[in-house]
């Protein structure tokens, strides 16, 4: 997960990314590796983070954490496979506007048979 936030904050503040990296006690790569999402922020590194960037730790551990499953945006709904006919493509998608519960329902249903 990319932290655009810590660059961000580090600019707010007049800081370089050197100063950070010099906190963390990290070569400045591994910092860049950090801001790219290439790297996650090890929970050693959460407090002197926190004391870098001048904020609240636990805020810099929500920050740092990717966001949980029931706040991530919905995955969109895969196209119709193409050789659907047309009357498949309608009953599809009037299935995936049903609410998540009734489309369970539907398919507890269908196990059945």
């Amino acid at each position: 997960m990319e932290q655009t936030w810590i660059a961000d904050r580090l600019a707010e503040l007049g800081k370089k990314k050197l100063e950070l990296a010099q906190a963390l006690g990290l070569p400045p790569t591994r910092v860049s590796e950090i801001l790219r999402g290439r790297r996650d922020i090890h929970v050693s590194e959460l407090l002197p983070l926190a004391r870098c960037l001048d904020m609240d730790p636990m805020t810099v551990l929500l920050l740092c954490a990717p966001p949980p499953a029931h706040l991530r945006p919905a995955d969109p709904p895969a196209p119709p496979p193409a050789d659907l006919a047309p009357d498949e493509r309608a009953w599809l998608a009037a299935f995936r506007a049903l609410p998540e519960a009734e489309r369970e329902r539907w398919l507890r249903a269908l196990s059945n048979f």
